[in-house]
């Protein structure tokens, strides 16, 4: 399996394949930015899903943000990158 992909449960405990697009630094905490990947298809879906990672090492695990104000201020900043890569 590729590296890029981690295997997620859904609100039903249904396994969903999700593709690791960015990982990043920002405001003291690591977010990874994830798009799920279409079955049986080479695409991914273009909703982008952010998440935080908590804890270190083999307890470490990536938790759904639940403030509004973090979630966006993280987007804003995936965003951000994304379009400085852009430009390069």
């Amino acid at each position: 399996m590729d590296d890029n992909i981690l295997i997620m449960e859904d609100e039903q405990g249904n396994p969903v394949e999700m593709m690791v697009i960015d990982v990043y630094e920002f405001n003291g905490a690591t977010y990874f930015a994830l798009v799920e990947v279409i079955e049986g298809s080479a695409e991914e879906s273009d909703e982008v899903v952010i998440m935080r990672l908590e804890g270190e090492g083999d307890d470490a695990e990536l938790i759904a943000i639940e403030d509004d104000d973090e979630l966006q201020a993280a987007f804003d900043e995936f965003v951000r990158r994304d379009e400085e890569l852009a430009e390069e």
